[in-house]
């Protein structure tokens, strides 16, 4: 028995029948985002207190809230998809994803590739102490698994209901939720901070505190990852909105021309999310070894932290821009006699390197596995009865013209995108810089798929609050 005739045993989200309006999607994608919220906040059964959350840092990206059944997130789900992606990419996997068949074969086997990942993710947190039982039999390890896995199956469906019913992937829905709540709570939190109890945690509050105080150092420095978020989210809009657009011709209407737009982030967030996940993969497989004795890739400290190996340089050195604006002058001479600066600036450059090759990398790949590449667009174009003016409608011509743009874009968009995250994670922003950056553009292209597809199905007040009428 194959992996693709397992799948036929796993349940499944059916497509819907007919086209669904804007008030119908929009209801499903309430359901799934409630539904996403309330088993973020249901503990695991039997996990012990002492926990500690050795993946903080992916929190924003991996989309799970630690202690729930949904602590894995995204996790299983993007790690299947970037195996498929390898293989699929290194023609191990040959399968023609263009056709309605090799479509179906492709889905079936990442939703059972899906399954293994989880059960195998699932038990090495508990197993390695990632997540350790309260009392550890091997009992209470299979629940702390059983309830995982139940979490991650659950979240698949989720993800077929939000990519189905709703109004893009629950991967991207799940990412956008938990980053803006993240942002959210750290800006307005009123509650005091638990490390400093006369302060509140919100930094807004907190800033405004220290200035109260007469301590505007302290209040420009908690809420300088405020400014650093707003920043983020302007860049990425303005570069979101950067593209190429080649004119088209309905063959069968003279005078009848559109346009196809080719933006700067082809490939949109995919590759950032992908490199991030692989990345996570690469501490989670660093930190095994390590509690076996195997320190080549990493040491880490008590709480999970990598502080030494090739572990340390994958985790972007946040305090890398707060020493370069309040202390540039000790940094820059501590530059050149060595020791944690010249470390700092050395796992940055690692980590951009890493960050920018794996969205190139990821970029090429998504492009070929997803009929994005200039062949799967020229045919798209001939199906839909265009024509580029001054070209033969001719797919072979069509494909050459595409080769001019599509490939550049490819590498290009990946480059930027890959780039922008790197950058954005050295800030300490309130959330994870890649976080941000990946919920900006989530954010940014729901709101151009729905004024494109779903404008004329909304309240008229509703249409006009979006368009800013």
């Amino acid at each position: 028995m194959g992996l693709t005739d397992i799948a036929k045993y796993i349940p499944e989200v059916r497509e819907p029948i007919r086209r669904l309006n804007f008030n119908e999607r929009l209801k499903w994608t309430a359901i799934v985002l409630g539904l996403y919220f309330l088993m973020s906040n249901i503990s695991l059964y039997g996990l012990s207190s002492a926990a500690v959350d050795q993946f903080q840092s992916f929190r924003a990206i991996l989309a799970g809230n630690f202690g729930s059944i949904v602590t894995l997130g995204i996790g299983p789900i993007v790690t299947a998809s970037i195996i498929l992606q390898l293989l699929s990419g290194s023609d191990i996997l040959q399968i023609d994803t263009s056709t309605p068949e090799g479509k179906k074969k492709y889905e079936a086997l990442e939703r059972t590739l899906v399954i293994f990942v989880t059960l195998f993710e699932s038990g090495l947190y508990v197993l390695m102490g990632g997540l350790p039982p309260a009392n550890p039999t091997l009992l209470n390890k299979s629940i702390l698994i059983g309830q995982l896995v139940l979490g991650t199956f659950l979240l698949i469906l989720m993800d077929q209901i939000s990519s189905r019913w709703g109004f893009m992937s629950g991967i991207s829905l799940f990412i956008a939720a938990g980053v803006s709540e993240q942002i959210v709570t750290g800006i307005f939190n009123p509650f005091a901070n638990p490390q400093n109890p006369g302060v509140p945690a919100g930094r807004l509050f907190a800033a405004i505190t220290y200035l109260v105080q007469g301590d505007p150092i302290s209040a420009a420095t908690i809420f300088l990852p405020v400014i650093f978020t707003v920043i983020i989210f302007f860049i990425t809009v303005y570069a979101s909105g950067i593209k190429i657009e080649i004119p088209l011709a309905f063959a069968r209407v003279r005078g009848a021309v559109t346009r196809w737009p080719l933006n700067l982030f082809y490939t949109s967030n995919i590759p950032v999310i992908f490199t991030a996940a692989l990345i996570a993969n690469f501490e989670l497989w660093s930190r095994f070894l390590a509690n076996r004795g195997l320190t080549f890739f990493g040491t880490f400290d008590a709480s999970g932290r990598a502080i030494g190996g090739l572990a340390l340089y994958f985790i972007p050195p946040t305090e890398l821009i707060f020493h370069m604006i309040f202390s540039p002058i000790t940094f820059f001479k501590g530059l050149f006699t060595g020791g944690v600066y010249l470390q700092l600036v050395l796992r940055a450059i690692v980590y951009t390197i890493a960050m920018v090759a794996g969205s190139v990398m990821f970029a090429r790949f998504w492009v070929y596995t997803s009929n994005m590449d200039s062949r799967a667009v020229a045919k798209q174009i001939q199906q839909g009865g265009f024509g580029i003016p001054g070209f033969r409608r001719d797919p072979r011509i069509l494909t050459k013209v595409l080769d001019r743009y599509i490939p550049y874009l490819t590498d290009l968009g990946g480059i930027a995108v890959g780039l922008l995250a790197a950058v954005a994670d050295f800030t300490n922003s309130l959330s994870r810089g890649t976080g941000i950056l990946l919920s900006v553009m989530i954010i940014y292209q729901l709101y151009q798929t729905i004024m494109q597809q779903y404008a004329m199905d909304m309240n008229p007040m509703v249409r006009k609050f979006l368009k800013g009428e």
